[in-house]
C-alpha cells in the first residue's frame, strides 16, 4: 500500500467481507505515511441520512484538521466562492451554485502540486454513497472519481466495500456506461487468516491484556469465527475483560444478536429465508427454492430465486462454489437458524 501511495495507479479498491479488517488496515495505513488524507467513513450516512449538505460537512471537519498540519493548504481553497474560513474550521456552503466538489478537489491538487504532496481521499464503505441525494437529485460519487482520475494528477482514491458485488457494480469497472469503464486501478483484497494465524493473532492480543486461557479457548474461539479478524478481537477483548470458560459461550450469544441485527436490515424477508435454508444445510439452488416457497407459502419463478442469491452474494454474505452455496461468515450461519 506504501507504493500505491507514492507511485501506484489513481484508485485502489480494497475488498474483503464485513469484520474482515478493512477499516483497520486503512486507518493505520493512513496514520503511517506522511502524506496528507481525507478520511470518510460513509457508514455515517446511513446513520444520518444520505444529504449533499452531510458530505460538505464531512469534507469541511476533514479539511479543517488537515490545514492543523499543511496549513497553506487553506490559501487554496479560501479562493473558492462559497468557501468561509474560520480560525480553527473551513465551511462550505453547499448551496452555492459555483461550489461543486470537484472544484475542491481540484484546489486540493493545486496545492498538492505546488508542494510535491499527493493527497489521499479514502471512502470507507463506498457502496453506500450509491444513495447520496442532493438538491439537484443524486450525486454521482463514479462521475467525480473520473473526473480526479483524468485530470487531477495529485488526487488519489482508496475506496473499500464489504458489499464486494455491490460496490464493482457501482465502479462498473466493466460496464461500458460507467464513468469509471476500463480504468486501470490497484486492488487489494483482504481474506480471513488461517488456523496458524489466528491462533498467533489472539495469542499476541491475550499477552497485551495479561490474559493467558488454555490452549482449548483459544481452539473454541477460532472454532466459532473461522478466522475473521473482527470477530477475533471481538472475543478476544471480552475474554480479557472476564476470562473464564463461560464467558465465551456468552460472547457467542451476544455475537449472534449483533448479526441478527444486520440481518432484519435486509429488505426482504425472501433474503433472509434464502439464509436460513443455506444454514440448516439446503445448500444447492433448487433446494433453497423449495425452502423458501415453504416458509412463505408461495411458489417463487425461477428469476426470482436467481435474483435473491445474487443479491445475496453481491452483498457479500454468501458465496458458490461447485453449484453449491454458504455463508460466509460462520457466525451469521448460526445466528439466522434461530429467525
Amino acid at each position: 500500500m506504501d507504493k500505491f501511495a507514492r507511485s501506484g495507479s489513481p484508485l485502489m479498491v480494497m475488498l474483503g467481507i464485513r469484520r474482515i479488517g478493512k477499516t483497520s488496515i486503512l486507518k493505520v495505513f493512513l496514520s503511517g505515511v506522511d502524506l496528507p488524507y481525507i478520511f470518510i467513513d460513509a457508514r455515517i450516512f446511513e446513520e444520518q441520512g444520505f444529504r449533499r449538505d452531510l458530505l460538505y460537512r464531512v469534507l469541511s471537519t476533514e479539511l479543517s484538521r488537515l490545514r492543523g498540519r499543511w496549513a497553506t493548504v487553506i490559501e487554496y481553497l479560501r479562493m473558492l466562492e462559497g468557501v468561509e474560513v474560520g480560525a480553527t474550521t473551513i465551511r462550505f456552503n453547499w448551496r452555492e451554485k459555483a461550489l461543486s466538489i470537484p472544484d475542491i478537489f481540484a484546489r486540493l491538487n493545486e496545492w498538492a502540486e505546488d508542494n510535491g504532496k499527493v493527497v489521499t481521499i479514502a471512502v470507507d464503505e463506498a457502496q453506500l454513497l450509491r444513495y447520496l441525494r442532493g438538491g439537484k437529485g443524486r450525486i454521482d460519487f463514479t462521475k467525480i472519481l473520473s473526473y480526479c482520475y483524468d485530470h487531477l494528477r495529485n488526487i488519489k482514491f482508496i475506496v473499500t466495500g464489504s458489499e464486494v458485488g455491490i460496490l464493482e457494480d457501482l465502479l462498473g469497472f466493466h460496464n461500458p456506461n460507467s464513468w469509471l469503464y476500463g480504468r486501470i486501478r490497484d486492488e487489494f483484497i483482504i481474506d480471513r487468516f488461517d488456523r496458524e494465524k489466528s491462533v498467533d493473532f489472539l495469542e499476541k492480543g491475550f499477552s497485551e491484556c495479561g490474559a493467558r486461557p488454555p490452549p482449548s479457548i483459544i481452539e473454541e474461539i477460532i472454532d466459532r469465527v473461522d478466522g475473521i479478524p473482527g470477530w477475533l478481537t471481538y472475543f478476544g477483548y471480552k475474554y480479557c475483560e472476564k476470562p473464564s470458560p463461560e464467558i465465551i459461550r456468552e460472547v457467542f450469544s451476544e455475537a449472534k444478536t449483533l448479526a441478527l441485527g444486520e440481518i432484519r436490515k435486509l429488505p426482504s424477508k425472501y433474503y433472509i429465508y434464502a439464509l436460513k435454508a443455506i444454514s440448516t444445510g439446503y445448500k444447492r439452488w433448487k433446494n433453497i427454492k423449495q425452502a423458501i416457497e415453504l416458509w412463505v407459502n408461495h411458489p417463487l419463478t425461477n428469476a426470482q430465486t436467481s435474483r435473491i442469491l445474487q443479491t445475496l452474494q453481491k452483498l457479500s454474505l454468501i458465496e458458490k462454489e461447485d453449484n453449491e452455496y454458504r455463508i460466509l461468515d460462520p457466525i451469521i450461519a448460526e445466528a439466522v437458524k434461530e429467525l
